[in-house]
């Protein structure tokens, strides 16, 4: 497509934004309507892909949601060859994606909270309608001033399956079109968006979410809900946002109230109370003199103290200890890896899944072929690196660290 192109008579094409060879974004004009709009334009790469493409826009046209991309028209028209394209109308998102914000650095715990929670709640009213996202990650979710927007819901995953030939290969995993796959890919977006133990709960709700049985998108935007003021003042896109204070690391600050006079009165009281109460507890923990007491009159003898040589043997941290420490260093490298487009998604989502089975299973009873383990992991991440899923970068640091453990 050109510049200047009108589709049906009402949309003209201003400035191609993205080209992924599948599908082209465009910033657009409606010339009916005087507004700017944007036009993402299925390319006719792959054959039959169009009825599944027009199924998803069809089923994610009827969702509403902050959270959720508004879509105005779909339809299709032809190219200069006089082959058929589709191509939908949606709102223009004048922002930034969170992939380009966490090239900054993370998020603090309570901005991730906020930011995925709103995805959460996006994700579960698709979900009640039966629509998968398909395709979750930085990249699709666009940062505006006072709004976090969920882009492509419903297409994702067509777009996404005919991505490129390793698609079609025995050894990568099929796209899963499922909430399953949403959550766990919710999941990795999570870590990828906080620096790795800033908060016990977010990282147990990412557990959680890669899991076997991950909690419904419901669930976790009830989790993520904050109480305080404006609630997405923290996701501005402009270069502000990189100066935010750490503000806190709790999800649930509780709102301020004003105490009542009577109870200000019981607080000083009690503040008075307290250095004296404190002072006669020193009184009375104070060192005492020693009291003598008579030795026992017993006669019988009292065999010699046994006499035992000190163990001399060298301390080692347990190879259990050891292993886990590695596998913590794992996950923020995949993490950052997805952050930075090193990887792609469903790879991230499986190795963190690898990660997570091993440690799990190293704190149980049942013995752990951890070399077997491990050398079945680099295979993986060998695989992935020709299959150009990530980066030789990233598995470079990735077997780096694996090697500590087989060392």
């Amino acid at each position: 497509m050109e510049s200047g192109l009108r589709l049906t008579e009402r949309y003209r094409l201003v400035e191609r934004l993205d080209d992924g060879g599948t599908m082209e974004v465009w910033r657009a004009r409606d010339e009916l309507l005087d507004r700017p709009v944007a036009v993402k334009l299925l390319t006719p790469a792959r054959a039959g892909l169009h009825p599944a493409f027009q199924r998803g826009v069809n089923r994610a046209a009827g969702l509403s949601c902050p959270a959720l991309e508004t879509i105005f028209d779909s339809d299709q028209t032809r190219d200069a060859s006089g082959r058929l394209i589709s191509y939908l109308v949606t709102e223009f998102l004048d922002g930034t994606t969170l992939a380009d914000r966490l090239r900054r650095g993370p998020l603090t715990a309570y901005e991730t909270a906020g930011l995925c929670g709103q995805i959460a709640a996006a994700l579960a009213t698709a979900h009640a309608a039966g629509v998968t996202h398909g395709d979750l990650r930085p990249g699709k979710v666009v940062l505006l001033r006072d709004e976090v927007k969920l882009v492509d819901t419903g297409i994702a995953g067509v777009v996404r399956s005919a991505r490129g030939p390793a698609s079609h290969s025995a050894e990568v995993a099929p796209v899963s079109d499922t909430e399953a796959a949403d959550i766990r890919a919710l999941g990795a977006l999570i870590a990828a968006c906080v620096t790795p133990g800033a908060s016990e709960e977010l990282s147990a709700l990412v557990a959680r979410c890669l899991s076997q049985e991950p909690p419904s998108a419901r669930r976790i935007a009830d989790l993520l809900a904050r109480d305080d003021d404006p609630p997405n003042q923290t996701f501005a896109a402009g270069p502000a946002m990189a100066s935010t204070p750490q503000r806190t690391k709790t999800l649930r600050p509780p709102p301020r109230r004003r105490v009542p006079r009577p109870a200000r009165l019981a607080v000083l009281a009690l503040l008075v109370a307290i250095p004296v109460t404190a002072a006669a507890a020193i009184l009375v923990s104070a060192p005492r003199p020693p009291v003598s007491v008579q030795p026992p009159t017993r006669t019988e003898a009292v065999p010699p103290p046994r006499t035992t040589t000190p163990d001399t043997r060298p301390t080692t941290e347990p190879a259990g200890t050891r292993v886990r420490g590695a596998l913590g260093q794992l996950r923020p490298i995949v993490s950052r890896g997805y952050a930075s487009g090193e990887i792609r998604s469903d790879v991230a989502i499986d190795l963190n899944n690898v990660i997570t089975n091993l440690e799990n299973d190293l704190t149980t009873d049942r013995i752990v072929d951890v070399g077997r383990r491990v050398a079945l992991l680099h295979d993986k991440i060998d695989t992935r690196r020709r299959e150009r899923a990530l980066t030789p970068g990233l598995a470079d640091e990735l077997n780096r660290v694996l090697a500590t453990i087989q060392a």
